[in-house]
């Protein structure tokens, strides 16, 4: 359960839009704009375990593995390990 200082993202990427690293520069730039505000302490997200470009984008921008779910992977970054990864 997300909490008030919790954010949740997502994304999509047309299929010609895929493999430009469209999807890594957005995710980034959602997870700069989350972390300026100073009361967001988390940010999470979530994708299918068989969804390998997501997979490797979470990777690329720090998020964490939290668990998986059914079909789903649960991920996350928290502020203080953004400089860090």
């Amino acid at each position: 359960m997300l909490d008030l200082r919790s954010v949740e993202i997502g994304y999509g990427i047309m299929d010609h839009a895929r493999n430009q690293g469209y999807a890594t520069e957005t995710v980034g730039a959602l997870i700069d704009w989350a972390f300026a505000f100073a009361s967001v302490e988390q940010i999470h997200a979530e994708c299918l375990v068989t969804n390998l470009p997501s997979i490797s984008v979470l990777e690329k921008v720090g998020m964490r593995k939290t668990k998986e779910v059914d079909d789903r992977i649960k991920w996350i970054l928290k502020r203080n390990s953004v400089n860090e990864a």
